[in-house]
């Protein structure tokens, strides 16, 4: 149960996302454009519902809507209230540990035991 817990909240992350960055609008135009594209071409050739899609001399009401839309949510992201206070605080605390010095542990031997010559003879073919 708790993996559902957790996909939820990453799609509700995702979607707050989309809708922050205004993915909406263009999901909306794409959903308005397929809409034209099959109006205009029961009336005529594809080419030319094509051109009257993209023109933007024919829109459609959706289209419109889509408009006023983001230009309402661009007037509102504009509209602040009240001062907005720049002082910096410094922060009480450091957040990076301090650097102490680091000194590596004496080895135990002369040498790690490493001898590039083999400890007993090779075979011998016979």
């Amino acid at each position: 149960m708790p993996g559902k817990c957790i996909a939820a909240g990453k799609w509700t992350m995702v979607v707050s996302l989309c809708v922050a960055l205004g993915l909406h609008w263009c999901a909306l135009q794409s959903v308005a454009w397929v809409g034209m594209l099959i109006n205009y071409s029961r009336s005529g050739s594809v080419a030319s519902a094509i051109e009257k899609t993209f023109d933007g001399q024919h829109p459609c009401p959706l289209c419109q809507a889509i408009s006023k839309g983001e230009q309402s949510g661009k007037k509102q992201d504009y509209q602040l209230s009240g001062k907005i206070d720049m002082d910096y605080v410094k922060p009480a605390g450091a957040l990076i540990p301090p650097v102490r010095d680091f000194a590596w542990p004496a080895m135990a031997g002369a040498g790690s035991g490493y001898s590039p010559e083999p400890s007993v003879p090779p075979p011998r073919a016979a």
